[in-house]
């Protein structure tokens, strides 16, 4: 090794080490923003619960700070699941059991909740199927022939 170089190993180690902590801020981000939108989603389940049924203007318009709220809540926990499985966590049933959304009444599943049955994203399995179809995958090697 020359006098004033570093080797290349620790230039490496330097680039993995500021991606590990891009991930690890991105992931603290998406999490605060996301206990944010729960709390929130909550605060607008609990105004309706205490809104009597008589209400009826008054109570459509909580249901609908409801949904809203929800769809947010809702979509920045996908973004916390699509962020921890970047970083290699894979238990998403975790982040549902540890930070609960209200249940409502027939609102189905949000896409990528770890309940749902469905494909994380609208339409993904159909996408895979006709790129496979079309010929952009045939899961065979095209190098050799």
């Amino acid at each position: 090794m020359q006098e004033g170089r570093t080797p290349e190993g620790f230039l490496q180690l330097k680039v993995e080490r500021d991606i590990a902590e891009e991930m690890a801020n991105t992931l603290g981000r998406i999490g605060r923003e996301f206990a944010r939108r729960r709390e929130e989603a909550w605060r607008a389940f609990q105004a309706l619960g205490a809104c009597p049924a008589g209400a009826g203007e008054r109570r459509a318009a909580l249901e609908r700070d409801l949904q809203a709220a929800l769809d947010h809540a809702e979509r920045y926990r996908y973004f916390l699941i699509v962020q921890r499985e970047a970083m290699g966590l894979r238990d998403h049933a975790e982040v549902a059991r540890k930070f609960p959304l209200p249940e409502v009444p027939g609102r189905t599943p949000a896409p990528g909740d770890p309940a749902s049955p469905r494909v994380a994203w609208p339409g993904g399995f159909s996408r895979a199927l006709r790129r496979k179809s079309a010929g952009g995958w045939t899961g065979t090697d095209r190098g050799s022939s």
